[in-house]
């Protein structure tokens, strides 16, 4: 399952570091990475049978299409939409790896998933694909941790590279 950690942190550093080449302005990109998280609001809602509607309700396309339109038909602040976008896009993106999400809910009910390893067997790498339709998600999410050692591990690897960058730009400006 994809975390609230990798949800925000890995669009953002995509964003982050295409951001001059996208002419994009850093501050919206870090005050709008809450929309990374929007589609996990869905957590907090169940059916009346009990049922947890978490990747149901606003873990599908439609999600995306409401600010898409804004940035069609928007005659300013396209780079917001567009960011907002993304930070959609990225959630379904994730999820859709990590257990499967209901991609066209409530048009279609079936979970869309996909599943990709790259294994080491006898000193070669052997990739694993699984990809398809299913009734149910492999895996909701429910009860999972909100921070992974992998979470941990990512966030020095940015911390470091930060702080490389920022030693790089301080001797390039002495």
């Amino acid at each position: 399952m994809s975390s609230p950690l990798d949800h925000i942190f890995i669009p953002v550093a995509i964003l982050l570091l295409f951001s001059k080449k996208l002419k994009l302005n850093q501050r919206e990109v870090i005050a709008l990475s809450f929309f990374a998280m929007l589609p996990d609001i869905d957590s907090i809602f169940f059916s009346s049978n009990g049922i947890p509607l978490h990747r149901v309700l606003f873990h599908n396309i439609f999600i995306v299409i409401i600010p898409l339109l804004f940035f069609m038909f928007a005659k300013s602040k396209r780079e917001v939409f567009g960011i907002i976008i993304f930070y959609l896009t990225s959630h379904l993106i994730l999820d859709l790896f990590t257990g499967g999400i209901f991609l066209f809910y409530p048009v279609y009910n079936k979970v869309f998933f996909a599943h990709v390893e790259l294994l080491l067997s006898h000193g070669s790498f052997v990739p694993a694909l699984e990809y398809g339709i299913s009734n149910r998600i492999m895996n909701n999410g429910i009860g999972a941790p909100a921070v992974s050692s992998e979470n941990v591990a990512f966030v020095i690897l940015l911390a470091i590279c930060a702080a490389i960058s920022a030693i790089a730009f301080h001797r390039k400006t002495e």
